[in-house]
């Protein structure tokens, strides 16, 4: 009956696919969290045993937002890693040729089609971009339909398979190996960086905080009953705010034009004093 319902309703498989994703990817199992997009590729993968199909018209379409999204999101770092130094290209060039190289290998050695080698090369990377550009080169390679199909299809198989231990190898390897190889220890080296970003507070010669610190206090009415909230915060030049007033267990709005009674508990925010 679900399945049913899924193959003939696929906009609830799409949607149940997100939110049981996400779901199951907040959770933490040690130092590996799956995160959102790990954990819709899985639900994804079993409900489309029920035959749900996208159109390709909704397919292509929420490509483009992602890569939009991506570029969006990856183009103001990229050009400001730019300007500091070669170290970042030459990673870049690094990975890129192992991870190429691995993947020809193993599409070598194990006889892989050219959409399940994309698949790997997709999920080995963690890089989604390359499903989309896999599937149009694919598209364009002049086969007959029902290939391309299948083509395309292993494309998103290998990934989906590949992507969770990819993510699985990088979050381990980041965590566990490459600290033992560098002869770093993770928290210390964090600790640095955050005091040298200035997250201990303390402030150099010549520099102020650029916002004062904000503090919130709940209060008792007593002097100010009988006042306006606007009134009472022009009465300090504004530099307090009521977020909230309660009275007799009932929540009041804060707006500048409530009357305080004494007795009305209160909650002010305002910059904080050293």
């Amino acid at each position: 009956m679900l399945w049913h319902l899924l193959a003939t309703q696929p906009e609830i498989a799409l949607f149940a696919s997100l939110a049981i994703g996400f779901f199951i990817g907040s959770f933490k199992f040690g130092p590996i969290q799956l995160g959102g997009v790990c954990g819709t590729l899985i639900v994804a993968l079993i409900l489309e045993q029920s035959g749900a199909r996208i159109s390709p018209d909704l397919k292509n379409i929420s490509f483009a937002l992602f890569i939009f999204a991506l570029g969006f999101t990856g183009g103001p770092q990229f050009f400001a890693n730019i300007g500091r130094g070669w170290r970042y290209g030459a990673l870049s060039l690094v990975e890129v040729v192992v991870v190429v190289a691995l993947v020809l290998a193993a599409a070598t050695l194990l006889r892989l089609d050219a959409g399940t080698a994309a698949g790997l090369l997709a999920g080995g990377a963690t890089e989604s971009a390359v499903i989309g550009t896999a599937s149009e080169a694919i598209g364009r390679l002049g086969l007959d339909a029902a290939q391309t199909a299948r083509l395309q299809a292993n494309i998103v198989t290998a990934y989906s398979v590949s992507y969770l231990f990819g993510l699985v190898t990088i979050v381990l390897f980041c965590s566990q190996i490459a600290p033992l190889i560098l002869r770093v220890n993770l928290r210390d080296e964090a600790e640095r960086v955050w005091r040298k970003l200035g997250g201990d507070g303390a402030l150099a010669e010549g520099q102020s905080l650029a916002m004062p610190p904000l503090a919130g206090r709940e209060l008792k009415v007593t002097m100010a009953s009988g006042e306006s909230i606007g009134d009472l915060e022009k009465r300090f030049g504004n530099n307090i705010s009521v977020q909230r007033v309660l009275r007799d267990r009932s929540v009041i709005k804060a707006q500048p034009t409530v009357v305080l009674k004494e007795g009305d508990r209160i909650v002010i925010g305002g910059g904080a004093r050293r």
